[in-house]
């Protein structure tokens, strides 16, 4: 599971703006595999949280992110497979198409390749796994969580 401790800095309108702690390959043990890029932060250092998970969190408050392995191995499958497809769609697509033109084949063959790819990334980016908020390690609960959804 890859975990993240972080710092409440501002929570609005089901969002949470987070501010991660500690360094981010401290816990890796025979390398991340990349793990260490999964809560990517704005220019501005701070991980926005979307929706209401988190929504009675107050300013000041510390927590963990958490991502388990099955969220991404199936956004891993996701990704990758959805691009797989996309590449060998748009090829076999292209090379129907240059079936017409002979002569123009193998770069019709490429440019489905490429569109077939693209499209199947930027389908595929919209479902990138969303971490949950978990309390930190000897954490006090915070009241209002019997009050929240």
């Amino acid at each position: 599971m890859a975990e993240r401790e972080v710092e409440v800095i501002a929570a609005a309108d089901g969002r949470l703006r987070l501010r991660l702690l500690g360094d981010q390959c401290a816990g890796c043990e025979g390398g991340c595999a990349g793990r260490c890029n999964l809560f990517a932060t704005t220019d501005a250092g701070e991980f926005v949280l979307e929706g209401a998970n988190g929504a009675c969190a107050r300013a000041g408050e510390r927590y963990r992110l958490a991502l388990d392995d099955q969220a991404l191995r199936r956004a891993a499958w996701l990704g990758y497979g959805r691009a797989l497809l996309g590449l060998l769609a748009g090829a076999f697509a292209g090379h129907a198409i240059g079936a017409a033109w002979p002569d123009a084949r193998d770069g019709l063959t490429l440019a489905g390749l490429l569109a077939g790819t693209f499209l199947a990334v930027r389908a595929s980016k919209r479902h990138l796994p969303a971490p949950r908020l978990l309390p930190a390690a000897g954490a006090t609960p915070n009241p209002c969580k019997s009050d929240c959804p």
